[in-house]
């Protein structure tokens, strides 16, 4: 007389077991959606970081074309960049391994955390030659770097998240 049927056992049974599918479906949601959102913020973070000083380096300095085979830049785009700082510092910088490095002096330093992996550094500058004729004269053109970079999240995700950037700058070299 007291307690429960059959019948009413299963229906609170399914009952619960459709609730507690939903609840687990919408809690995977939520972290496949922090995890992309840490992702995407980790990118972000480092593409600011090199864009800021890329465009540092390159506005303030100068390219270094002397450093390039045949003192010509590769074309269509080049796999370093090679430039002289404002101080007359030789600066190099490469993509190795996933990583962004630069060499400015004798120290070299990753400009990208270990959260991401650069996938794809590519440089193009124009005009491919110094534009510059021997001293006294005006220049031809002036040099411009875009640098193109692609970035995926390394945060152990399931699904990869990839962002392209592309920037370009203008130096101020001035002969």
């Amino acid at each position: 007389e007291k307690g429960f049927t059959l019948i009413e056992s299963l229906v609170a049974a399914g009952v619960f077991a459709i609730a507690m599918t939903s609840i687990v479906g919408i809690y995977v949601s939520v972290q496949r959606l922090n995890q992309r959102s840490a992702a995407l913020g980790a990118i972000a973070q480092n593409a600011r970081f090199v864009h800021e000083d890329l465009t540092k380096f390159i506005a303030n300095g100068t390219v270094d074309y002397g450093r390039y085979p045949d003192n010509r830049v590769p074309q269509p785009s080049a796999n370093e960049l090679l430039l002289f700082d404002k101080d007359g510092n030789q600066v190099r910088i490469w993509e190795t391994n996933g990583a962004l490095r630069i060499r400015k002096g004798g120290s070299v330093t990753d400009y990208t955390g270990g959260n991401v992996q650069v996938v794809t550094f590519r440089v193009y500058i124009t005009p491919a030659t110094d534009p510059f004729p021997v001293r006294g004269g005006s220049p031809r053109e002036q040099p411009t770097v875009t640098v193109f970079l692609d970035l995926e999240a390394n945060l152990g995700s399931r699904d990869r998240v990839r962002q392209s950037f592309q920037t370009t700058v203008a130096t101020r070299q001035y002969p």
